[in-house]
């Protein structure tokens, strides 16, 4: 069984983007999230684990292309969601 690497990479207009594998985040950002909506967690969990850089990124995304990156993420976490941790999807 291989691990799934803690890196993220995406590309956008032709630039390389990286973000931390989807559920690695320290507790307090879970416990921060539990009771927002699933839109308000996501954008909190991008404004908390991405540069600024990758923040304007996907600012510049499209609804479409913004939905693709966070399913991808999602999926390369090994289907994580919001509602588990990253250890618990092994």
């Amino acid at each position: 069984m291989s691990k799934k690497p803690d890196v993220f990479h995406f590309e956008h207009n032709g630039r390389s983007y990286t973000l931390p594998r989807f559920g690695k985040w320290k507790a307090g950002l879970t416990r921060r999230i539990r009771k927002l909506g699933e839109v308000d967690a996501m954008f909190t969990i991008l404004e908390e684990v991405a540069d600024e850089e990758t923040l304007a990124a996907i600012d510049d995304m499209d609804e479409t292309q913004l939905a693709q990156l966070i399913e991808s993420w999602v999926e390369h976490a090994g289907g994580v969601t919001l509602g588990e941790s990253g250890s618990s999807s092994t």
